[in-house]
């Protein structure tokens, strides 16, 4: 099944004027598209224009055939009409047109009413040659282990490992190159940013790059940057992945911060004891309270889970509901009513199977596509479990949320290289310096990273904020609103030193958005809309596989 890909005659314009027909891109309105993408995230998103553009498949072969790119706008809502600013939504997987039409409002409203939004499906994804190895996912287990750092009762990594893990990711690496060696070389992301020059040399407009990246399009954001620093207009990048671990292939730092954002989860909620309820279920007066009924509950179902397949796929259902509610903070308070459910019992989603979709889905890479990209960017190969295992020790230790790493060592056994990576230490001076923008709570992609980051790129500044979540789109705060803006539109950084505050907290914001306002700088994206569009990004570090996925009763998007 899939969606059509209909160009009508209908015009779909959003804008107020957008900037005249652009040389190598013919947009066209594209009706049954927005009405399908619509029915399939379940919200009425902002109609965009769609387009196509021919690249090369292969950019080390002159003679490369050609390759179309679906492309997707949201033309500016105000004058004068500055430019166009691309857009990537991470994951690596995520697709424009599944997520452009439900952020548009919450992007305007952070870089300007002023800019067109372009995003296009990256390689591997939707229809560009979608990446799909075609396999069930292998159903691991895994023992328990409880540290004294631990915040949440976590898997124990290196007994995994050791016992089947190791295995199991030559058996997907194996599977995969099978399945996809005729393309799965071309999805790389030194290709992609290769992608990006095209589109920016067909806008005809400056020549130069004016980016948003969030999440893996961060390190995308550093790869286009490193491989074109002399095309670098403005760049932001929220969110942020370590480069440098995403070049090696193992995301170390990833999830150093998710223990912390669960803390802050547990103090907003006796901050609002009288409408959380799980404060109210546990009668708490401080975070230990709250805490300790979660790991009451996951101890035994984690002990059992090294010999039972269904107490694995329970026991990572509920770490992973928990984490991905993380990256949402005005669905804390669903949050809290979920978990206060499957302590009193009357849950039924946590382990359940995924609810059919009702429309049929639009990317053809899902989920796949996040473990072809990121394994074929990866620098760092090796067969031997030995040379691995101090990697899967460090990992044992970063956080509760130590589960999303395992579904990285099938990087490091993959069978097929990317026909470009970037090998270059990042160390570069842009044309003009980047914006880095990330959350002092975020789950997946700590502050240190977005200082690590920087620090390759001279003159780039990092902009903290201290509000919850994923990215800067799920904690408005009309402070970074301002400085992103000012950096779209004049270039201006803001003084090193500067942090910002969210307007308002997760129960205000849940609050907010009830009564259908979002306060500060947000539009009127409602939480599912931008809980589904992030879904991707969850679901590529949490449950990489679609078998877990329905077994933690978390629908894939």
């Amino acid at each position: 099944m899939s969606l059509i890909l209909a160009l009508t005659a209908i015009s779909l314009s959003t804008a107020a004027n957008a900037l005249p027909a652009q040389p190598g891109i013919d947009w066209q309105p594209c009706l049954e598209l927005n009405r399908n993408i619509s029915a399939l995230v379940g919200v009425e998103g902002t109609p965009f224009d769609c387009a196509k553009l021919s690249v090369p498949l292969d950019y080390t072969n002159p003679e490369s055939e050609p390759l179309d790119l679906d492309l997707f706008r949201v033309n500016a809502t105000e004058e004068p009409v500055l430019g166009t600013v691309l857009i990537n939504f991470g994951g690596p997987g995520g697709t424009a047109a599944e997520n452009l039409p439900i952020l548009a409002a919450e992007l305007a409203a952070n870089i300007g009413e002023q800019w067109n939004l372009l995003s296009w499906d990256p390689r591997g994804t939707g229809k560009t040659i979608p990446f799909d190895c075609r396999i069930e996912d292998p159903r691991t287990t895994i023992s328990t282990r409880k540290r004294d750092n631990d915040v949440l009762v976590s898997g124990n990594l290196t007994e995994r490992f050791l016992n089947g893990g190791w295995d199991t990711a030559g058996v997907i690496a194996d599977a995969c190159y099978t399945a996809m060696n005729g393309t799965g070389s071309y999805i790389g992301t030194a290709f992609v940013a290769r992608d990006m020059m095209e589109i920016v040399d067909a806008l005809g407009e400056d020549g130069l790059l004016r980016y948003f990246g969030w999440s893996y399009g961060t390190a995308l954001g550093s790869y286009v940057a490193a491989m074109f620093p002399e095309r670098i207009e403005r760049v932001v990048l929220d969110a942020n992945v370590n480069p440098h671990d995403y070049q090696i292939g193992h995301y170390g730092e990833a999830f150093v911060d998710a223990d912390k954002a669960l803390l802050a989860f547990l103090e907003e909620c006796l901050k609002n004891k009288d409408e959380c309820a799980l404060a109210q279920y546990t009668n708490a007066n401080e975070t230990a309270d709250l805490l300790n009924p979660i790991n009451q509950l996951l101890t035994p179902v984690a002990s059992n889970a090294s010999t039972s397949t269904e107490a694995w796929s329970s026991f990572t259902g509920i770490q992973g509901i928990i984490l991905q509610q993380l990256y949402y903070p005005f669905n804390w308070p669903t949050l809290a009513e979920t978990i206060t459910n499957v302590l009193n019992g009357t849950d039924t989603q946590t382990a359940g199977a995924a609810p059919e979709p009702m429309v049929e889905p639009y990317n053809l890479g899902d989920p796949w596509a996040t473990v072809g990209i990121r394994a074929s960017d990866a620098l760092w190969r090796t067969n031997s479990a030995q040379e691995y295992l101090p990697q899967v020790e460090y990992q044992n230790t970063v956080s509760s949320f130590n589960f999303p790493y395992e579904s990285l060592w099938t990087s490091a056994r993959w069978k097929m290289d990317a026909k470009e990576r970037y090998t270059g230490d990042f160390r570069v001076k842009t044309k003009h310096p980047i914006l880095y923008v990330n959350g002092e709570y975020d789950p997946t992609t700590p502050l240190a990273s977005a200082y690590n980051g920087s620090a390759s790129f001279e003159g780039s500044v990092v902009l903290p904020h201290s509000g919850y979540g994923h990215g800067v789109l799920v904690s408005p705060s009309e402070c970074l609103a301002r400085h992103i803006q000012a950096y779209f539109k004049d270039g201006m950084l803001p003084e090193r030193g500067t942090r910002c505050e969210p307007d308002l907290g997760p129960w205000e914001q849940a609050r907010a958005r009830a009564e259908g306002t979002t306060g500060g700088s947000g539009g009127n994206t409602t939480a599912e809309a931008v809980t589904s569009s992030g879904s991707r990004e969850i679901i590529s570090r949490v449950l990489p596989f679609a078998g877990a996925l329905a077994a933690a009763g978390m629908s894939v998007l």
